[in-house]
C-alpha cells in the first residue's frame, strides 16, 4: 500500500517524448511540477535514475523516471525517503551514475546528522553493492559534495567538493578520491587554483547569481569545483569551476596515486578547452564533452578545436545542470531546473516558474 500511494502521490511527471522544442533539437522527456530534479543518469537498460535537487527538500532522494512518467523512489522506498525514517537513507543528493553492468552509484552529501556515504546499488538483480561512509578526514565543514568521476580502471571515484564557495564559510575547493575496494578516502588539491572560482559574476537574463545575508546585504555567488567527467579509456578526468570559462584535464593515474605529491598532481593538470559558466558536464568516447552554458540558456561542445553551441532555448534550458548519455541510442540526457532562481541562489528571492524538465538531444554523429 505504501508503494502504491508513493506512486499515486509522485505522478506529476508527464512523458511527452515526441515533443520538440521550438528552433532546436531539444526533446522533452518528462516535465516536473514538484521538486526539482538534480542529476540524471541513463543506466545501460535505458531506464533513467535521477536525484532531486536537496535545496528543494524532496521527499524522495532520488527516484526512477518510470515509462508512464510516474517517479518511483530509487532504489527503494527506505533508501529515498531519508535516514530519518526506517532502517537506512539517504539524506542530500545530486551525484548519480551508472557503470556499464547497471551499478548504480550514488553519492550522499549528508546532513548535520547523517555522515556522507556512497550507495552502489545492482539495478539489473536489485541489490545492494556496497555501502561507503565516506571519512571526516576527507572533508572540511563546509563540504559540498557534488558531481563525481568513475574510474572503472582503478576502481575510484573522483568527487568534487565544491564547498560552499563563499556562501558559507571559506572556500576549499577539491577532489575527494574514494577507492571503492577499500572504503578509504583522502582529500586532494584542495584549493588549488585552477579548482577555485575566478571573480567573475554569473549574470542569467540580467539577474546575478547571489546569496542575500542575514543583515540584508547581498553577494555575489563564486563557485568552485563541479563539473567532472572522465574518458572513456579512464586515462584523463577533466573539470571545472562552476563562475569559470575552462576545462581542465588531469591524469587519472595521478589522482589514483596517494604516494604523488601534491607538487606534483598540480603539475600535472593541463588547459583543455574553454567553456562558460556551468553546472554539470559529460564526455563522449570521441572526446567531445557538453556542458552547459547558464549565462546563454544554453548547452555546448567543447573540445581540442574549441567551443560552440549545440543548443539554445531561453525557458528549456534556463540552468542545464546535470547530463548522462545513453549510448545505446546516441541521446545526451540533461535536466533542466532554474536552479539559479531559487532563494538561495537568487538573492534571497523565489523567482522559478515551473514547471522543469528532462530534456534530450541526439548526438552530433
Amino acid at each position: 500500500m505504501k508503494q502504491l500511494k508513493t506512486l499515486l502521490a509522485l505522478s506529476t511527471a508527464l512523458i511527452l517524448n515526441t515533443a520538440s522544442a521550438a528552433t532546436s533539437d531539444l526533446e522533452i522527456v518528462a516535465k516536473f511540477d514538484g521538486s526539482r530534479p538534480g542529476n540524471p543518469t541513463v543506466t545501460s537498460e535505458g531506464r533513467i535514475i535521477l536525484s532531486m535537487q536537496p535545496l528543494d527538500g524532496p521527499e524522495f532522494r532520488v527516484v526512477e523516471l518510470m515509462a508512464n512518467g510516474d517517479l518511483k523512489p530509487f532504489p527503494t522506498v527506505d533508501w529515498a525517503d531519508g535516514p530519518e525514517k526506517g532502517e537506512v537513507g539517504l539524506a542530500s543528493v545530486i551525484g548519480v551514475d551508472s557503470t556499464a553492468d547497471g551499478v548504480v552509484y550514488i553519492l550522499d552529501m549528508g546532513s548535520q546528522t547523517s555522515a556522507p556515504q556512497i550507495l552502489a546499488w545492482d539495478s539489473v538483480n536489485n541489490k545492494l553493492v556496497k555501502n561507503i561512509k565516506i571519512d571526516k578526514e576527507a572533508i572540511v565543514a563546509n563540504s559540498f559534495l557534488q558531481d563525481f568521476a568513475l574510474d572503472s580502471k582503478r576502481n575510484m571515484m573522483y568527487i568534487a567538493d565544491t564547498t560552499l564557495g563563499n556562501l558559507v564559510g571559506e572556500s576549499k575547493s577539491a577532489f575527494v578520491v574514494v577507492d571503492l575496494e577499500t572504503g578509504k578516502a583522502r582529500r586532494v588539491l584542495e584549493s588549488q587554483a585552477e579548482l577555485m572560482s575566478p571573480k567573475h559574476k554569473v549574470v542569467i537574463n540580467d539577474s546575478v547569481m547571489g546569496t542575500k545575508r542575514e543583515d540584508g546585504s547581498k553577494d555575489a555567488l563564486y563557485l568552485g569545483l563541479n563539473p567532472i567527467t572522465i574518458d572513456a579509456e579512464n586515462e584523463w578526468v577533466y573539470f571545472g569551476s562552476v563562475n569559470g570559462d575552462k576545462i581542465y584535464r588531469i591524469p587519472a593515474a595521478v589522482l589514483a596515486d596517494q604516494k604523488v605529491s601534491k607538487q606534483k598532481q598540480a603539475a600535472s593538470i593541463e588547459f583543455y578547452s574553454e567553456k562558460r559558466p556551468s553546472d554539470g558536464m559529460i564526455i563522449d568516447s570521441k572526446g567531445n564533452i557538453y556542458v552547459g552554458d547558464v549565462e546563454k540558456n544554453a548547452i555546448a561542445v567543447s573540445n581540442k578545436d574549441g567551443y560552440s553551441i549545440l543548443a539554445q532555448d531561453k525557458q528549456l534550458l534556463d540552468w542545464a545542470d546535470g547530463f548522462s548519455i545513453d549510448k545505446k541510442n546516441g541521446y545526451l540526457y540533461m535536466t533542466q531546473n532554474q536552479l539559479h532562481l531559487h532563494p538561495a541562489l537568487n538573492e534571497g528571492e523565489e523567482g522559478s516558474s515551473k514547471p522543469y524538465h528532462i530534456l534530450r538531444i541526439k548526438l552530433p554523429e
